[in-house]
């Protein structure tokens, strides 16, 4: 459960960046848009940790 809640956030504050980035484009103030969107990307690029769990199945013959 606490593993989703900070995936969650992390998407979260990563779209936030992207749409406050293009806000900022929108209002004449690059750098600020630039700097929003590039951290968004780099937030929402960044891998989530997962466990990976191998079965092995037993062929029946």
């Amino acid at each position: 459960m606490g593993l989703a809640l900070w995936a969650f956030a992390a998407v979260a504050a990563g779209l936030y960046c992207v749409v406050r980035g293009f806000i900022d484009f929108r209002r004449g103030h690059y750098v600020w848009g630039a700097l929003g969107i590039v951290s968004g990307l780099v937030l929402l690029s960044m891998p989530i940790p997962t466990h990976a769990v191998k079965v092995d199945i037993p062929l029946t013959r």
